[in-house]
């Protein structure tokens, strides 16, 4: 009876660990760089080549200043003074 309670205690752990190092990994997104978080905004922006307005002047999307800023789960892409996009670990742009 004892052995049997230290295995279902040992099976718990290990699942526990498990999952633990499931939500690290997802959370930290090593495939989320920074690039890809710039390119999938562009995109969903309508390309490199497409107007934006950036502080009320027109200018190519490629123009823009871009910055990323890395979080648990997600990357903020944000136009400085202008926009802020979210792009979750699986690619989605919010």
């Amino acid at each position: 009876m004892w052995v049997e309670i230290q295995v279902a205690l040992v099976k718990k752990r290990i699942a526990a660990l498990g999952i633990l190092l499931v939500v690290v990994i997802t959370a930290w997104a090593p495939w989320l760089t920074n690039d890809f978080a710039i390119s999938r905004v562009v995109d969903k922006l309508g390309g490199q080549n497409r107007s934006y307005n950036y502080l009320g002047k027109a200018m190519p999307l490629s123009d823009v200043p871009k910055a990323v800023v890395r979080l648990p789960f997600c990357a903020l892409v944000y136009f400085p003074g202008e926009a802020v996009y979210v792009v979750t670990f699986f690619g989605l742009v919010i």
